[in-house]
């Protein structure tokens, strides 16, 4: 008995040091990820992770559209360090199969570079590394956790260690700031929440739209105004998957809104929209912003709730007044039961601004803004009060404070200057329209065909706008053949489901089909 006894409290030791060695193990490697994923989202707009497998390598050297859009000395930094680490057997063994994390941040030269962060192998240490980086490398000590490396003539990083977790950049800045990690970080939190990249997953987008503006004020001259204002205060963020395609470069997951007084929250839950508004616009639209919803009314409700939020109640609630007291019109009779489902406003090549509205009943809606407007030709008409737009649509109108409007096909149209609107019939009633055009047909065939919300850029339609708002490096980028030039459309398409969006980002490059020369010979 006393045998057997012993025998049970030997069995039970051992099976605790052995879990108690297993937990101890895990925990270790879970705080190194933990620490690796606080120095990669330390200020990080942008975040591509993938696993550190030689089939993910295979598979994106096969897509040439991704080193288009990176360009070419970025692509070449990144060939190179693959060639000296990633095929490096020895090297790799540090890292195999463990989780990689890109972060796109800006440096101490004001550009946008790379941050890689990993961590080495629980099995390793960083000894162990360092002891072969000084066989095939020349090593530098920079300072404490701080090295420089020098593979060959076209590669030298510098590199950080701690606590298992290493970091590469061309950039001794982006090292140093990774080594500040942040316990408290909201990003770190959603990535953790959402992070599904497993074998099945070829890479993972991360976005954070608070930190967009710190990144593209290296790109824009300028401030963030216009179509991309609503960047400034975007408290969001996304998780996309990367899906391959030797054709266009589509990201598809979701996006989730935090702060109660962003705008886009209105959207939240409502059901997602077929679009048609968009089958008005002119053929030379550079970007639009679009917006739908299921009922007009019960959204209403959501935008008074906004405005109560952000403290514009007394300005909308006087605007309704002066026109119900100056000219005897209720405009809440007049939008509440005849808009219909979406509305847009979208800027010309020329970049001219304007906006639309769906209505259910647009000759009816016409009687009743009679009194509220004046005559500038027969179809042109313009709006005698202030701020009406904003108050029953919000953030995307603010800027059309009085505009001049026309109503054509159940679509109120919209723009702060008459020969816009003028430009705008023109193109409509001639037929050169946006959806006539085949790259714009070949880029919608490839996203959903309902959404709640959706940013489109024409990257050709935008060439003149770019030129004026992005800086050169950027702007040579951008309208290179070897760059991005012949990507045709950008979209960002969000669709409600259950407070957040599901979310397709596309990058488009429309092909023309090839005519057999049995064909074209004839």
């Amino acid at each position: 008995m006393r045998k057997i006894l012993i025998l049970i409290i030997a069995l039970t030791a051992g099976v605790a040091f052995l879990t108690y060695l297993y937990f101890s193990k895990l925990n270790n490697e879970n705080n190194a990820k933990d620490l690796a994923l606080q120095s990669a989202t330390n200020n990080a707009a942008i975040i591509f992770a993938f696993q550190n497998d030689k089939s993910f390598y295979q598979i994106i050297e096969g897509q040439g559209l991704l080193q288009q859009v990176l360009g070419a000395n970025k692509t070449s930094f990144l060939k190179n360090l693959k060639e000296s680490v990633v095929n490096n057997n020895a090297l790799n063994g540090f890292i195999t199969d463990e989780k990689v994390y890109l972060s796109i941040l800006p440096d101490e030269q004001k550009e946008l570079n790379f941050l890689i962060t990993t961590q080495i192998l629980e099995d390793k240490n960083f000894k162990q590394l360092n002891q072969l980086l000084q066989k095939q490398t020349a090593l530098t000590t920079i300072k404490k956790d701080v090295y420089k490396l020098k593979f060959n003539d076209s590669l030298s990083i510098f590199i950080g260690f701690q606590n298992q977790v290493l970091t590469a950049s061309t950039s001794l800045k982006l090292i140093d700031d990774a080594a500040v990690r942040l316990t408290d970080n909201p990003f770190t939190e959603y990535i953790n929440r959402n992070n599904l990249l497993n074998k099945n997953v070829l890479a993972h987008l991360y976005i954070n739209f608070n930190h967009a503006p710190q990144a593209l004020k290296y790109i824009i001259a300028g401030s963030l105004n216009g179509e991309i204002s609503f960047l400034n205060k975007q408290n969001s963020f996304a998780s996309l998957t990367y899906n391959f395609s030797e054709e266009k470069i589509l990201f598809s997951g979701t996006t989730e809104l935090v702060a109660t007084e962003n705008y886009l929250k209105i959207f939240e839950n409502d059901a997602a929209q077929n679009i048609s508004i968009t089958n008005l616009l002119p053929d030379n639209t550079a970007n639009y912003s679009l917006f739908s919803f299921s009922d007009y009314k019960l959204w209403n409700k959501k935008l008074s709730n906004w405005q109560s939020l952000i403290k514009e109640t007394k300005k909308v609630d006087a605007t309704i007044n002066a026109v119900r007291n100056n000219y005897r019109v209720d405009l809440k009779a007049v939008f509440l039961p005849y808009v219909k489902n979406q509305f847009i406003s979208f800027q010309l090549s020329t970049t001219e601004k304007l906006g639309a509205i769906s209505l259910s009943n647009g000759e009816k809606v016409k009687q009743l803004l009679l009194d509220v407007s004046a005559d500038y030709s027969d179809e042109i008409k313009i709006f005698k009060s202030p701020d009406i737009l904003f108050s029953f649509f919000g953030e995307p109108f603010k800027k059309f404070n009085r505009p001049y409007y026309t109503i054509i096909d159940n679509n109120l149209v919209f723009a702060n200057n008459a020969s816009t609107i003028q430009s705008f019939l023109n193109s409509y009633k001639n037929n050169k329209l946006l959806i006539q055009l085949s790259d714009y047909q070949d880029a919608l065939n490839q996203l959903s065909t309902t959404s709640n919300i959706s940013y489109y850029i024409n990257t050709k339609n935008s060439a003149d706008i770019f030129r004026r708002n992005i800086n050169l490096a950027y702007y040579k980028h951008l309208r290179a053949d070897s760059g991005l030039k012949s990507f045709d459309t950008f979209y960002y398409q969000m669709s409600a489901d259950n407070n957040k969006f599901i979310t397709n980002m596309l990058l488009n490059k429309y092909l023309k089909p090839q005519i057999p020369d049995s064909i074209s010979n004839r």
